[in-house]
């Protein structure tokens, strides 16, 4: 078992019962990014369906959604993995993005995830994303093909691309799952022992 498969099975299983035990220290538990700080509270996950250690951090990422105020957790997609084309992984960017604005990014994230990962699928257009959104009740084919011709769709994708690029030059984004809070906050992962600490180190940068 690798180093951080063993972090991300390890967080379901917390170690303490309150989070005021947690002391958390720059350069150990969390860095701090030379940009300026978001303009409202925000956690963004950097990820990839492509990426296994996403697959099995994606459990930690939704719960840690839901139990974190309204809008506060976002999730981007990269198209930076080596041996897959960028296009490809792009591809998946929108199809995020369309199930978010339907209301159902978990149910796609689990059907993308399960589909590569267990069922070793691939994707070639975005008919083989419609296709497997129908099947798994993601959403219907009319509702895919009415948001997949959304503008706006596009610009969020361009964005997510912008904000990969943007704390890659930073040198905070080097691979995935990374999460960072407000922008200039960059979190240990592998420092991290549990859920109840994950969400309390999340908590603390978000105030801070």
């Amino acid at each position: 078992m690798t180093k951080k498969l063993f972090f991300i099975v390890a967080l379901f299983f917390p170690l303490a019962l309150f989070a005021s035990e947690f002391k958390f220290e720059e350069g150990e538990h969390f860095s701090l990014i030379k940009t300026d700080k978001s303009e409202k509270p925000q956690v963004t996950e950097f990820f990839s369906y492509y990426c296994p250690h996403c697959y099995n951090f994606e459990m930690i990422a939704q719960r840690l959604s839901k139990e974190l105020p309204a809008d506060t957790f976002v999730k981007s997609h990269v198209n930076f993995l080596r041996g897959i084309e960028p296009k490809t992984q792009s591809l998946l960017s929108t199809a995020y993005l369309i199930a978010k604005q339907a209301g159902k990014a978990n149910e796609a994230s689990d059907a993308i995830f399960s589909f590569i990962h267990r069922n070793r699928g691939s994707f070639s257009t975005i008919d083989d994303v419609r296709r497997l959104f129908v099947l798994n009740d993601v959403m219907t084919e009319e509702k895919f093909k009415q948001l997949s011709g959304n503008m706006a769709i596009a610009a969020q994708e361009q964005y997510m691309v912008e904000q990969q690029d943007r704390f890659s030059e930073l040198n905070a984004l080097t691979g995935v799952p990374t999460f960072i809070v407000n922008d200039i906050y960059r979190i240990e992962l592998t420092s991290i022992k549990s859920y109840d600490e994950l969400k309390a180190l999340v908590e603390y940068l978000l105030k801070k």
